[in-house]
């Protein structure tokens, strides 16, 4: 059996529509999640945050942290006495293992986190605090094991 020239454009037309529909399908049962609601807020505040890191930058003992399994143990500056400020540890390809800890620190200046029930995967913290009005940001990655 012979199948002519036109036959064989509505066959590829017809496979290109359903293609297309298939892929539209698709894409709508991707999740997209942004990092935050208010991501124009954020945006705003930008100039902010350069200088807030830059006050990190600038310090003679930073922040120091060790990840030991699923324990962040975070060491701030000793000679920072009045912390204030929090810690956002947040998983960029699912929203629902976003944690945010506010910074209470103990007599060395160390705080613990424990993510125990959070997946193994790539996570980025945001550790955010001032002390006596100046402010410090620093943003980093970290990949939790099982």
């Amino acid at each position: 059996m012979k199948i002519n020239w036109g036959v064989r454009v509505l066959i590829l037309y017809v496979g290109f529509v359903l293609l297309i529909l298939f892929l539209v399908f698709k894409s709508f049962q991707v999740d997209v999640d942004l990092v935050t609601e208010d991501y124009y807020e954020q945006e705003l505040k930008f100039q902010e945050i350069i200088n807030k890191k830059a006050h990190a930058e600038n310090l003679e003992i930073g922040l120091t942290y060790i990840l030991e399994g699923k324990r962040i143990a975070f060491s701030f500056p000793p000679d920072q006495k009045n912390i204030k400020g929090h810690i956002k540890i947040y998983r960029p390809s699912n929203k629902n293992f976003d944690r945010l800890f506010t910074i209470e620190l103990d007599n060395e200046n160390k705080i613990n986190l424990f993510l125990e029930n959070s997946p193994s995967g790539l996570y980025k913290m945001k550790i955010d605090w001032s002390n006596d009005s100046i402010g410090y940001y620093v943003e980093k990655d970290i990949y939790l094991k099982p």
